[in-house]
């Protein structure tokens, strides 16, 4: 099945993410999409495909003056969630990963545990990365939901659930994988000075740590 085929298939899979638009028209003429790829050398349709995490879609739009141009997007299986970002408490203070990432190929500041989703709910799916990453045992119920994100609306349509989760006990996996090689637990005021002084730059983290915030009147009362 070439790019453009597997296009089409998932437009009728996820009609609600090619909804028709006055601002940002979409071409989903087949012909047009074909002509417009053989003419200009460029892809389209989907042109990077890492199931079950996410596909790279290349669509074709339209501009006023009726030109047509590129548009890539990540497109994630689960439109509802693709992933959870988890809180770590214990006590009075955070946990956050040290850890590796691949993509800028450098040592992140610190982040909270997070996943893709995968055929679980969201708070099972939470409960999986603890044990995962951190070696911790939480029982789904006994997280606390924040709230939704939308990382990058200029890049996907991903929503991410974000958990506070009581933790008793940690210890980071030494066969984990993922590039983790230690967790530091620090107390409130030091993961806002870590913010404040952009040691801490991860998106997730930060947009999880504010919905932590809001939920708790800026700090004034944990949730429970």
């Amino acid at each position: 099945m070439d790019s453009i085929t597997r296009y089409f298939h998932l437009v009728e899979e996820k009609p609600q993410l090619f909804a028709p638009s006055e601002h940002v028209p979409l071409c989903l003429d087949e012909g047009t999409l074909r002509a417009f790829s053989a003419s200009t050398g460029k892809p389209v349709g989907v042109v990077y495909d890492n199931s079950p995490y996410y596909l790279v879609v290349a669509d074709l739009c339209i501009k006023p003056d009726g030109q047509l141009y590129t548009y890539a997007r990540v497109i994630y299986p689960h439109t509802e969630s693709n992933g959870v970002v988890v809180i770590p408490r214990m006590g009075d203070r955070f946990g956050l990963l040290s850890i590796f990432r691949h993509p800028p190929r450098c040592e992140s500041g610190g982040e909270f545990p997070r996943g893709y989703a995968e055929d679980l709910t969201p708070a099972e799916n939470a409960a999986k990365e603890l044990r995962e990453e951190i070696g911790a045992q939480v029982d789904p119920s006994q997280l606390v939901y924040l709230g939704d994100l939308q990382t990058d609306t200029g890049l996907s349509a991903g929503r991410v659930q974000v958990y506070l989760a009581p933790i008793t006990q940690a210890a980071v996996p030494e066969d984990n994988g993922e590039g983790i090689h230690g967790l530091q637990w620090v107390t409130q005021d030091e993961l806002m000075e870590r913010v404040a002084n952009g040691t801490i730059s991860d998106g997730l983290t930060l947009s999880a740590f504010l919905q932590y915030l809001s939920h708790t009147g800026m700090g004034q009362h944990a949730p429970r």
